[in-house]
């Protein structure tokens, strides 16, 4: 007992917890009977990290408001092995562990629901600090939620009596957090040991709907695990989630996400239990990182939140006399009333097309539009068009129609017509959608109906030097269908030969360590653009446009590259699709 003692106390001394100790206590005797003497061997295991992670924290540990006694029965939330967390620090309710086990007494079946209602509405979450939150944890989760909000469009609220779901940071033992708005009253512990800002942000992240970047169906590619070096209960805790629980949103593998195991989780023996392979190998990236966001992290909850969206419906404009809804232009044409066809081209003068009806919140804004300003007005034609027994949006003769994601006629499409339109009831003066025709030029004037053209928003030109964009030095950091921009100096996800200067002399360009839309001197196109974070998209253009009248005229270089966007701006221009 004396010899167990003291073994600790030189672990208190050696710096634990920066430090861990194990001591081998033996007895020596010598052979004249004297009194025994102790040799204590103590083997110092300094940690590689700055500080204790996740895992290392909640090892052995059951809070007490997730693991408590309830009519003689023990209560704990369903975790891997026999821990209450999966993944190490993830807090599965009822509903996630039914998603991801199977309900109880069940056989387990394959999730078939995304945990899409579990995102934090408006992007707002409502946060509560307990009383016995202890003063760093505050400080770091304070900290953690500004870096979010500064990086990001969401904005964290403290609870008031009419927010019902709700964040309660609490210093109970361990770090662990739920992921994504579980309704109610929602714990996040930031115990002794996690008092870190990285940590914080890493568990709100879990509460903002982030599971663990390794977890990823794809991730084979990206890491390798080796299963020897894992602790045989933790073993679980390497699985990778089902599709249909967690998506990349195309997003390509952050190996330098916050939410990514670190190369020693759950080690048995001290050796790596994660090795990175491929193009991590290859540019010597590191996994567990707990300082900050990383650029794809920012990315994916600019995603998740519509956060580079909602930049682009409040900076966009329309020209005059069309009507703005979030980053679409409309025009509403009584006179002339036209056929199908001559509708197309009429649209097309004003570079854009018959109106495409892609969102229940469009759908309504359109018919409430109508409804208001439209009184005798029965019909109007939208780009609805049947083309093979199938409807599809109709983008004119010159380009490739688009399959409908939205739809909003009750049951099926109506059988034999050949386009849609909205008209007017009798009963309700509503607006719904009803079947018409195309008409013929034999036909007319049947078949001629009021027109609704539509096109993209568009921010409003710059009075730069250059045609080209080449001097642009804004802000913007997203490209036209709202891919977040990977960072300049970056050779991940996209590689490519540019180099990021430090001074204007050396990089006239304006390139550096941010992820600003650019024309650089050495890639030239046609306006500002930015390599993009998806795997599969290597580059796109930005929302930049030079006002007529700038000073150079600039001729454009020809850049053979793999790109999966096409380089036509009057594509873009005219597009009117939306995400």
């Amino acid at each position: 007992m004396i010899l167990r003692e003291f073994a600790i106390f030189i672990c208190i001394l050696t710096g634990f917890p920066s430090t861990k100790a194990r001591y081998i206590p033996s007895v020596l005797v010598n052979v004249k009977g004297e009194m025994p003497t102790a040799k204590i061997v103590i083997n110092v295991i300094r940690k590689r990290a700055k500080y204790w992670d996740f895992w290392q924290v909640n090892s052995h540990i059951c809070p007490p408001s997730l693991c408590f006694m309830r009519e003689n029965k023990r209560v704990k939330p369903r975790g891997t092995g026999d821990s209450a967390f999966y993944n190490g620090d993830i807090v599965l309710d009822e509903k996630a562990a039914d998603m991801m086990y199977g309900p109880v007494g069940r056989r387990r079946k394959r999730a078939t629901t995304r945990m899409k209602d579990r995102l934090w509405k408006d992007g707002i979450m409502y946060y509560q600090f307990a009383p016995s939150l202890s003063r760093s944890a505050r400080k770091a989760a304070k900290r953690a939620m500004e870096h979010i909000s500064n990086k990001t469009c969401i904005v964290f609220k403290k609870k008031r009596k009419k927010n019902p779901d709700f964040v309660r940071f609490i210093s109970e033992p361990g770090c662990w957090s739920n992921v994504g708005r579980v309704g109610g009253l929602q714990n996040l512990s930031l115990g002794y040991g996690c008092e870190k800002v990285g940590t914080a942000v890493h568990e709100i992240n879990h509460a903002l709907g982030f599971w663990h970047e390794q977890a990823r169906s794809d991730r084979d590619k990206y890491v390798e695990v080796n299963e020897d070096n894992i602790s045989p209960n933790y073993l679980g805790d390497f699985e990778k989630l089902n599709k249909t629980l967690a998506v990349s949103r195309g997003y390509a593998y952050d190996y330098s996400s916050i939410m990514h195991y670190s190369e020693r989780t759950f080690t048995n023996n001290g050796l790596k239990t994660i090795k990175v392979i491929g193009i991590g190998k290859e540019l010597a990236l590191r996994i567990g990182q707990r300082e900050a966001l990383s650029n794809i992290d920012i990315a994916q909850l600019r995603d998740m939140y519509f956060c580079n969206r909602k930049q682009d419906n409040d900076e966009t404009i329309c020209p005059k006399d069309w009507i703005k809804h979030k980053r679409s232009c409309y025009r509403f044409l009584r006179r002339p009333k036209l056929q199908y066809a001559a509708a197309h081209k009429e649209c097309k003068q004003s570079f854009s097309t018959l109106v495409h009806i892609n969102t229940a919140n469009e759908d309504r804004f359109l018919k409430q539009y109508l409804k208001k300003n439209f009184k005798k007005s029965i019909r109007w034609r939208t780009g609805a068009r049947r083309i093979n027994d199938t409807f599809e949006w109709d983008n004119g003769e010159d380009r490739k129609t688009k399959p409908m994601t939205f739809t909003a006629w009750n049951g099926r499409p109506p059988e034999g017509f050949s386009t849609m339109v909205l008209g007017r009831e009798n009963a309700t003066s509503d607006f719904a959608w009803e079947g018409a025709w195309t008409g013929s030029v034999s036909q007319l004037p049947d078949h001629t109906f009021s027109i609704i053209c539509e096109r993209k928003a568009r921010r409003k030109c710059l009075p730069l030097e250059f045609e080209d964009g080449r001097d642009y030095r804004g802000e913007l950091k997203h490209t036209l269908s709202g891919i977040t921009c990977q960072k300049w100096t970056s050779k991940y996800p996209q590689r490519h030969s540019l180099l990021a200067g430090i001074t204007a002399d050396v990089n006239p360009d304006g390139l550096g360590d941010h992820n600003s839309c650019r024309n650089p001197f050495r890639m030239r196109r046609k306006r500002p653009w930015c390599f993009t974070t998806k795997k599969n998209v290597e580059w796109e253009y930005c929302d930049v446009t030079v006002c007529k009248g700038s000073q150079n005229n600039t001729v454009n270089n020809k850049v053979n590259s793999k790109n999966s966007i096409s380089e036509n701006f009057e594509e873009y221009s005219n597009s009117i699709s939306e995400d």
